[in-house]
This record gives C-alpha cells, structure tokens and sequence, in this order.
C-alpha cells in the first residue's frame, strides 16, 4: 500500500510543494512536485497565513484521496513541537511571532483532521541530501543552505545530529564572522544581495550579471573560510551547499572549496525535492 505524504517546503521568499510516497517494500520514495507559491513573509499575519493555507491546499491536491498527512519543513527559529514562530530579526515572518500556525491552517486551508507536522527546514533538506541525493553513502554530510538565511545540517547516515558536545548544530548560522556580522546575515542570499546594492527579488539576476562575478566569487571564498574550521568541528566527510544561491555553484563553488581544503564540496542533487522528501521522512517515517 504505502503512505503518502503532503509536503509543503516554506522558505522566507517562496513555498515549494509536493507530496512523498513511501512504498511499504522499501522502495525508493517517489517526489511530486507541485506549483511553487510566493510566502509573503514580510506582510501581516493574516496574508502570510493566507499563503501558508494556499501552499497547504496545493500540496493535498498533489498527494490526493490517499493522502496520510502534511509535513512542513520551515525556517526558524521555529517550536517544531507545538508548531508556533519564534521568528524575530531574520528578515522575515516577524508578524507570525507566537501564533500556533497548525490551527491556522486547519482553519484557513482543507487540511481538516489530518496531522499537521513540522520540521526544520535546514534538516529537511540535509536529510534529503543523505537520503537519495548528493550526500547518498556518505557517513557524515554537513549541509548548507544559502537563501535568505543560512541554515545548516549535519547528518550522520542520513539521521541528523543535533548537536556536537554542548553546541547545537542549527545555530551556526549565529556565529560571528570576520566580516562584522552573523552568518546568517553576512554569509546568506540575503548578505549577498546587501553586498551587491540588490533587492531579494533582483538578486538572481545580479548573480548572473558578469560584472559581479568577482564578488559572487569571494562570496564562496568567504563562505569556504567560515566553514573550514567547522568542517574539522564537525567532522563532516562531505559539504553541500543547498538552497536558491547554489544555482550559481558554477561560479561560486571553485573558491569555495579552494577555502574549505581537502573535504569535498558538491552542489545539492535534489534541488526543490530534496527539502520535500527530507521533512516526509523525519516527520512521518523517522
């Protein structure tokens, strides 16, 4: 039989959807894409929520009568348990704060009874990697997503580690940089676009504008030097980079792993499905 799983992948610029089959044989899980919609993440509660719920109906709609539930990989600062924001200074979702977004979709979208789970983005995304993407047989991939914030995952055999010691791994992305600022601000999509005099929305278009080749380049050499002491941190056996800004990997990735050293960097492989399936699975096979 199988389950099937809605999945919506809810980043600060756009929802990618989608829903995951799990055979009961153990086969490879199955992706379907569904329509990507705008999140609307800086407007008023109600507008984001509106999104979320349209988000919610497209990814039922792909997944059909069989349906078993709906996964929603976010990002954070995000309570995965009780399902409420905890968003504030990131450049996005500041109105959502506090609000308990699984009962706002039951009220806003057809989700109805069926369980509403949550799972951090940047997990959902390593753990998709690890699974059936570029981290595939890889013992310990340490993931990284560029787009409007940073977000970070280790996996060790496709289960992610939480924390190393004391430290835990989702809150790299806070570290100070040398460059003034947290990584999540500096080393983002969004400090890029900063770095460039870009607006969010341009930023793909002045990425690919040859007169900034120099700086999308020392993005990666600066992204490359942040990372090298955590990769011996971490112990990670392979880095990939996730996220919108790892479309320009062609551009970037060379200085990057001229920075990092020996560890292998590689591009992510599952581009929008490897979030889809990863929250599927931590949330509804884990």
């Amino acid at each position: 039989m199988g389950q099937v799983i809605a999945v919506m992948d809810v980043g600060g610029t756009s929802i990618k959807t989608g829903a995951v089959r799990f055979d009961d044989g153990g086969g490879e899980p199955r992706i379907a894409a569904g329509p990507a919609l705008p999140t609307n993440s800086n407007e008023a509660a109600d507008v984001v929520i509106g999104s979320l719920a349209a988000g919610a109906d497209a990814a039922l709609a792909v997944a059909g009568r069989e349906v078993a539930g709906l996964a929603i990989a976010i990002c954070g600062p995000f309570d995965i348990d009780a399902g409420i924001s905890r968003m504030r200074g990131v450049h996005k979702f500041e109105e959502i704060y506090g609000i308990d977004l699984g009962a706002a979709l039951r009220h806003r979208s057809t989700v109805s009874e069926l369980p509403i789970r949550f799972a951090r983005d940047a997990e959902s995304a390593g753990t998709g990697e690890s699974l059936a993407g570029a981290g595939a047989g890889v013992d310990r991939v340490l993931t990284v997503t560029v787009g409007t914030g940073l977000g970070t995952c280790l996996t060790e055999r496709a289960q992610p580690v939480e924390f190393i010691g004391d430290f835990g791994v989702e809150h790299l992305a806070m570290r100070a940089t040398p460059w003034g600022g947290r990584a999540d601000d500096v080393l983002s999509a969004h400090g890029l676009a900063d770095r460039l005099g870009a607006a969010m929305s341009d930023l793909r278009a002045a990425v690919d504008d040859p007169t900034n080749i120099e700086i999308v380049r020392d993005h990666g050499t600066r992204l490359g030097t942040f990372l090298a002491p955590v990769v011996v941190e971490f112990d990670a056996h392979l880095v990939v980079i996730g996220g919108g800004f790892s479309a320009a990997f062609d551009r970037f990735g060379p200085p990057l792993q001229a920075a990092i050293g020996t560890v292998p960097v590689r591009p992510a492989a599952l581009g929008t499905a490897g979030p889809l399936l990863g929250a599927a699975h931590l949330t509804f096979r884990r």
